[in-house]
């Protein structure tokens, strides 16, 4: 991140390094590492690395290489899910991407397009998952890919209960999926069923077992699909900043907090930007944004935290 007293970053430049930071901790070439108290979810990674195309050409290069090497702890079916409701230009974006993947490897990601021409650099390493960053990585290399695994990731990050209908909007894996999953789950005694008026609430049977087994989970652990969805929306706000004019870009603003409202409480964040004059209400959001995301992309969650240790 620039540290220049006269440079303010752009809200794309830490979403940047929020990316970087989280690539690095699954074994990405890069300069340092920001992000070691924070549990990589892959897919949302992925997904939003792919939509940025030409915006940071190394980054690019550097996730193609992981994914090629790698494409075995990536789920094809959540990809597929996670990617429902894109734009044109992001899909396109992806297109590319996963058909760049598909080209260097066995891996057969969904909606491939047209590779771009790229020569794999080797530079990745993920010869070890037993860092607490890689917690969810570890999960699948232990009980494979499917809902199953994230069923167990879900409620190890925390969750204390939920319905198929919560699991299922938080995995990225169907209603369907999940419930025959609950069902198998809890038949074996790893989950426990409770029912409570007319709705059905799962929740782990075997806690202690359970974390032991999976070993050290890295404590952060964002609902990353509703982290993505709020860096990017706020980064295209201010791109477009610099063109609309005032009156539409105060409406904007506006249809931009309405929007992402149940994504900071997916987040676990409750302060919202407050509109104090009309004429200000982009300067207000503009902020609110700087403020998460600043502290986001130099590997804290809440501002304010003070400097995150890290780990070896």
């Amino acid at each position: 991140m620039p540290t220049s007293k006269t440079h303010k970053a752009t809200l794309a430049e830490y979403e940047l390094a929020l990316l970087w930071g989280s690539w690095v901790e699954l074994g990405v070439s890069g300069w340092q590492r920001t992000h070691s108290n924070w549990t990589i979810d892959p897919e949302p990674l992925i997904i939003r690395t792919a939509a940025l195309g030409d915006a940071d050409p190394r980054l690019r290069d550097e996730a193609l290489d992981w994914c090629i090497h790698n494409w075995r702890y990536a789920s094809r079916v959540r990809l597929r899910n996670l990617l429902r409701g894109q734009g044109d230009e992001a899909d396109e974006a992806w297109g590319r991407f996963a058909a760049t993947v598909n080209t260097h490897s066995k891996a057969r990601w969904p909606n491939a397009t047209q590779g771009i021409r790229y020569v794999v650099t080797s530079r990745s390493s993920l010869e070890s998952m037993e860092q607490p960053s890689r917690a969810w990585i570890r999960l699948r290399a232990m009980f494979g890919l499917g809902a199953r695994t994230e069923i167990l990731r879900y409620f190890l990050s925390g969750q204390r209960r939920a319905t198929v209908a919560t699991i299922a909007d938080n995995v990225g894996y169907t209603k369907r999926n999940v419930a025959d999953e609950c069902d198998s789950l809890e038949k074996a005694g790893v989950l426990k069923m409770r029912r409570m008026g007319n709705r059905f609430y799962y929740t782990l049977g075997r806690t202690a077992e359970l974390r032991d087994f999976a070993g050290a989970i890295a404590p952060i652990q964002p609902a990353w699909t509703s982290l993505f969805n709020v860096t990017s929306t706020f980064v295209a706000l201010e791109a477009a900043s610099e063109t609309l004019p005032a009156d539409a870009l105060m409406v904007e603003a506006h249809r931009v907090t309405r929007v992402l409202d149940d994504k900071l409480d997916a987040l676990g964040i409750e302060e919202r930007p407050r509109l104090v004059q009309r004429d200000d209400f982009w300067p207000t959001v503009r902020d609110f944004a700087d403020k998460y995301m600043s502290s986001w992309s130099a590997g804290q969650w809440m501002p304010n935290e003070g400097e995150i240790k890290l780990t070896s």
